[in-house]
């Protein structure tokens, strides 16, 4: 009999797009008959905490809607119930509602031949391919490739949002609601995207929930955002998930990274495959770590800086992190490094 599975996955949608497809595709891969049930948000936390109300065009429903890897995609919601899908609709798409109690309720009911539960805490040091390989019962796998799947529809409205803008088309890939570029020095920021322009005679494109485009008098959708990416020469941005989305879709990255082991840096470690010219590859620009490793997420002070300096500098948490120290890990990499290896990118 072929195999059913049952996988819940609700955390942010960067780690979804690094570790979740892969996931699938093994699943698939190993089990080709096989039956996956997955189980994910629609939005991100109210401010009580819950669960379930819409945001970001969907967020990871709308990500995951036309993957056909998954046989059952589930919204989860932490009290309602829908299992006809009245609650959550993607356009012509609708999708069950599971609550707690249901989801408890399938987890017991037999009817799977595995539950993975796939949200879990990450240690800086840990690698997360192979951790989540671990979660279900996997852990000599390897596998670490990572597609979005685009409809048609959504790749044609991207060419058309882009055919005026001239190559080389270099994107600048920020966080979803951030204004910053996590921890890259934000003064540095101008300096870059007048390089840019200086260089190539271009203006960089911002990609990120603030930076969203216009097409026929109304919003990209968060897809169709994505899909643009792929029109693209090449990206730019600190790890994210506006990075992972970048790559899931074939556009060759720049990631600037520090204070995080190598074995974090995807999609350059990864070597992720998604890319039409055979001769682009995805590039990790190195700033100098310090003696303790952290996420870039922590809301801590860098542990360079002193409280001095965060005061004189403003820092506040990792979205507002004020001008920064050049001596902070991100913050020390300058703007002619992230040009010679954007140029070595750009004519390999």
């Amino acid at each position: 009999m072929p195999k059913k599975f049952l996988l819940r996955h609700i955390g942010n949608m960067g780690d979804m797009v690094f570790f979740i497809l892969p996931v699938l595709e093994t699943l698939k891969r190993r089990y080709p008959d096989c039956h996956i049930t997955l189980v994910t948000a629609w939005g991100f936390k109210d401010k009580k905490g819950r669960w379930g109300k819409r945001n970001l065009d969907g967020f990871q429903i709308a990500l995951l809607s036309v993957d056909p890897r998954i046989d059952q995609l589930v919204h989860w919601r932490d009290t309602a119930l829908s299992l006809n899908g009245t609650i959550c609709q993607e356009g012509a798409l609708s999708f069950p509602t599971w609550n707690k109690a249901w989801y408890e309720k399938e987890k017991k009911s037999g009817a799977y031949d595995a539950v993975y539960e796939l949200d879990f805490g990450l240690h800086p040091a840990e690698n997360p391919v192979t951790r989540v390989y671990a979660a279900i019962g996997l852990p000599e796998e390897t596998y670490s490739n990572y597609q979005l799947h685009l409809r048609q529809g959504e790749k044609d409205l991207a060419r058309a949002v882009m055919e005026n803008y001239p190559f080389p088309r270099i994107f600048l890939l920020e966080s979803i609601e951030g204004e910053t570029t996590r921890g890259w020095d934000p003064r540095k920021i101008p300096a870059l995207e007048r390089a840019i322009q200086k260089t190539y005679g271009v203006n960089p494109i911002w990609f990120g929930g603030r930076h969203i485009p216009y097409y026929q008098g109304r919003l990209l959708t968060l897809r169709e955002n994505i899909a643009c990416l792929t029109e693209g020469t090449a990206g730019i941005g600190v790890l994210s998930g506006p990075l992972h989305f970048a790559a899931a879709v074939g556009l060759p990255t720049l990631t600037l990274y520090a204070d995080q082991p190598i074995h974090r840096a995807a999609p350059a470690y990864f070597l992720n495959p998604y890319i039409a010219d055979p001769r682009k590859k995805h590039r990790t620009l190195l700033g100098p770590a310090g003696p303790t490793m952290h996420f870039l997420k922590s809301e801590q002070l860098p542990e360079e800086l002193t409280a001095r300096e965060a005061r004189n500098q403003h820092f506040k948490s990792w979205v507002e992190p004020g001008r920064q120290a050049t001596k902070t890990g991100l913050a020390a990499l300058t703007v002619d490094e992230v040009m010679t290896v954007l140029h070595d990118m750009l004519y390999v």
